[in-house]
């Protein structure tokens, strides 16, 4: 029932921003609530008002064209994953809201879900597996009280961490390089304070391996998915672009890409990087841009579309994907592309909001890929695809 209420008081607030629009040509530009499950916090802006489109729900790529063969391996009933990571092509973990953790031992056919004492009023939304065994979880607890919080497995699994917590701010996704350097990305700072990240150079094992950097002064809230490269260069935006050269110790920031704001951030290396975006109010809309000169320029939309796009998986400069969508409209799927984003088609429609993918090398030189996302169909569940490339 819970659900069932949060998911229509969505609805309805999602609705009526539609109509709320100001004399002068602004608008209210939503891109999403956090949490799906009681949408407590609204990441939004105010940018000039865009005409409506009337989108079509676009049709995947014929199979034996440009598209790939992607399969549905996992429903997850009554879940809401937002974030996958893979140790090995077989060893995975899945995490989302209400404390669900799930892993798999066999590519994502099956998924186990792991017990975490006094987890159900954590959220998470990251999750970066280091090792087979060595795991780090992200997000925060919503409850009375809120604030972020972060557990590890040191066994696959088996035993987990209590909740430590850096502070009020919540967490999204984590991501480590050479697995002592780490950041795990907030949403939003909290009132009127600048928006901080978290950063480790020692792995960040405990709670006082972590420190604190101040990542946007403005205190705008950022997209859950950021680029951390192995020089411990990284990117993160949503209302601003924002820019570490130091592993997060220290970040730069300009306005966004998009002209209304940004989501996802992924870069490849420091010539190639992609960001994707995307609005659920006043419309349900999703785009992409393209850098080849580390940011200096980026294209127009290469990419408008009828879903928000929150997730970018690139192989190389050529080849990649961007999984979206808008799990209060039923809309969803993966685009593909083989020109470095320049064009897009739709390689699987999958009716669910697509969060997340992740991909590993795998033998012949091809790439196992995952792209996990979550649907309402009465009850909310959880989707997870995976193709070969």
């Amino acid at each position: 029932m819970r659900l069932l209420l949060a998911y229509f008081a969505a609805f309805l607030l999602l609705t009526s921003l539609s109509f709320a629009q100001s004399s002068t040509g602004f608008a209210h530009h939503v891109a999403q609530t956090v949490p799906v499950d009681s949408s407590r916090r609204e990441l939004s802006a105010e940018r000039p008002q865009a005409p409506s489109q009337a989108w079509a729900q676009p049709a995947a790529t014929e199979q034996g064209g440009q598209g790939n063969d992607w399969q549905l391996l996992a429903t997850l009933p009554g879940v809401i994953i937002h974030d996958i990571a893979f140790a090995t092509a077989k060893i995975g973990y899945a995490v989302g809201e209400l404390g669900q953790v799930w892993k798999t031992t066999d590519g994502g056919n099956t998924w186990v879900q792991q017990v975490l004492s006094g987890g159900e009023s954590d959220y998470f939304y990251g999750v970066d597996a280091l090792s087979e065994k060595d795991v780090i979880i992200s997000g925060f607890y919503d409850s009375s009280e809120a604030y972020g919080v972060f557990r590890w497995t040191e066994n696959g699994g088996k035993t987990w961490t209590s909740d430590m917590s850096p502070g009020s701010e919540w967490l999204q996704q984590v991501r480590f390089v050479k697995k002592q350097n780490g950041i795990m990305m907030p949403l939003a700072a909290s009132g009127d304070s600048p928006t901080t990240a978290e950063y480790t150079t020692d792995g960040g094992a405990t709670l006082s391996d972590w420190n604190s950097a101040v990542a946007n002064p403005s205190g705008a809230w950022f997209a859950p998915q950021f680029s951390f490269l192995p020089n411990l260069h990284a990117r993160a935006s949503g209302v601003n672009f924002c820019t570490s050269l130091t592993g997060g110790s220290a970040w730069t920031c300009g306005p966004s890409v998009d002209s209304v704001f940004d989501g996802p951030v992924f870069f490849l290396n420091d010539k190639f990087g992609w960001v994707g975006g995307g609005e659920i109010s006043p419309n349900v809309e999703g785009w992409i841009h393209v850098t080849t000169n580390g940011g200096k320029t980026w294209s127009g939309r290469t990419l408008d579309g009828p879903w928000p796009i929150r997730s970018l998986l690139f192989l190389n400069s050529k080849t990649g994907w961007a999984g979206g969508g808008n799990v209060y409209t039923d809309v969803g799927g993966i685009y593909f592309t083989t020109d470095g984003g320049n064009t897009w088609s739709v390689d699987v429609t999958t009716n669910s909001e697509m969060g997340s993918c992740a991909d590993r090398a795998i033998a012949g030189g091809h790439h196992q890929v995952w792209c996990a996302g979550f649907n309402y169909n009465g009850n909310f569940s959880s989707v997870i695809y995976s193709t070969q490339y």
